[in-house]
């Protein structure tokens, strides 16, 4: 009878130890992670250390992903591997067996580091100064942040003005003072940089007009051209267009650094249309908003005695002017016109053919007025002219 007991006792003695060892057979694990449509490009499950690694291609986004998470021995796996997880950042797979053991798995997913950048093409490889183009190619990033494009001659770098499209389109523009020549395009992403294979070459840009410090003036006075890419490092051409649409084309030359022109006599008295000509790079401006007036050499116009054109005065204060060629157009009437934004006055002036003055008394109104000529045989207007004078009633 002893005997079998303890026969009895070693016998669930061997058969207990064998439930163990077939519990710890059967731990759950993670056999295989797929991503759905987002391509792994490797995996690897660590079973001593409870992690699975996996690395997709650079950019992935790994904000919210669905995996898809195949296990072994385990009957329930938390967080259910249909929820869309974070993985940015390492997430935490517990497995559950049937037995109740819970074993934690860590997985973690891995864009591959950024490639360097391409660059097939750009939308235009010669433009001047100031201006933008598209850079195109591939492995651009998704940061604006980290890409920067610049062009590099012999003396130093310069960054251009970078905004992303998307991964494989960049827009660039230089700033207008780059100087003009051959440049290599870089395209820099986070850390990695690539060079275009063709130059890029910058030009002077056109001229650009903003104004004329008169727009009357009498055949043979100069003009002087205000506006943007005046460069003495080249000859400019003004080009006076008449209302029958010919032009004229007239020399420029600078006076220090002010683009001057003087009006010949052959210019003809009436209004034109202006823009520049940039001859040694045969660019041209626009045309100027405003018109220029010519009026002719040997017909009545007004000199001021002081050589200025801005005149400062209070109200009531007289005002006189030497004449030119008054002769020319016998009047009975003068008198002096003055316009600004508010309205205009019109104001009479005594003329003394003897000393060749035009006297007349400033208005009351405040403001900054035009100075006109009107000489009439009332109510004929024999001659009217627009002067360049200004007179500003303090």
């Amino acid at each position: 009878m002893k005997i079998k007991l303890h026969l009895f006792v070693i016998v669930f003695f061997l058969h207990s130890c064998k439930s163990v060892e077939d519990k710890i057979d059967i731990l759950p694990s993670i056999s295989s992670v797929s991503l759905g449509r987002t391509l792994i490009l490797k995996t690897e499950i660590l079973e001593a250390e409870r992690k699975v690694l996996l690395w997709v291609p650079y950019q992935t986004d790994l904000s919210s992903i669905v995996p898809t998470i195949l296990t072994k021995n385990a009957i329930t796996i938390i967080p259910s591997s249909t929820q869309a997880q974070n993985f940015s950042v390492p997430v935490y797979y517990t497995l559950v067996s049937k037995f109740g053991q819970k074993i934690i798995y860590e997985v973690s997913i891995n864009a591959m580091e950024q490639p360097t950048p391409v660059i097939t093409g750009v939308s235009k490889d010669t433009l001047e100064a100031g201006k933008s183009f598209m850079i195109i190619g591939r492995d651009f990033g998704l940061n604006p942040v980290e890409v920067q494009a610049s062009i590099v001659n012999s003396s130093k770098e310069i960054l251009l003005k970078t905004v992303l499209i998307d991964s494989s389109h960049v827009y660039a523009s230089s700033l207008d003072n780059v100087m003009p020549g051959n440049y290599t395009l870089l395209l820099k992403v986070r850390n990695k940089s690539s060079n275009y294979s063709k130059s890029i070459v910058i030009e002077y840009p056109t001229p650009l007009v903003d104004s004329l410090d008169y727009w009357n003036v009498i055949q043979e006075e100069n003009i002087q051209i205000f506006g943007k890419y005046l460069s003495k490092n080249y000859d400019y051409n003004i080009v006076l267009i008449d209302k029958e649409g010919y032009s004229t084309i007239l020399p420029m030359f600078f006076n220090d650094s002010m683009l001057m022109c003087k009006i010949p006599v052959s210019v003809k008295e009436g209004v034109y249309s202006v823009k520049i000509i940039n001859t040694s790079l045969k660019k041209e401006s626009k045309i100027v908003a405003k018109s220029i007036t010519v009026y002719r050499k040997d017909m009545p116009y007004l000199i001021y005695s002081e050589k200025i054109t801005e005149l400062r005065l209070k109200p009531s204060s007289n005002v006189v002017f030497t004449t030119t060629n008054f002769e020319k157009t016998p009047a009975r009437f003068y008198q002096i016109q003055l316009e600004s934004n508010n309205g205009s006055f019109m104001q009479n002036a005594l003329y003394s053919a003897a000393n060749n003055r035009l006297t007349f008394t400033t208005p009351q109104t405040k403001g900054r007025y035009s100075i006109n000529l009107v000489l009439s045989n009332e109510p004929n207007i024999l001659y009217q002219i627009n002067t360049r004078f200004i007179l500003i009633i303090e």
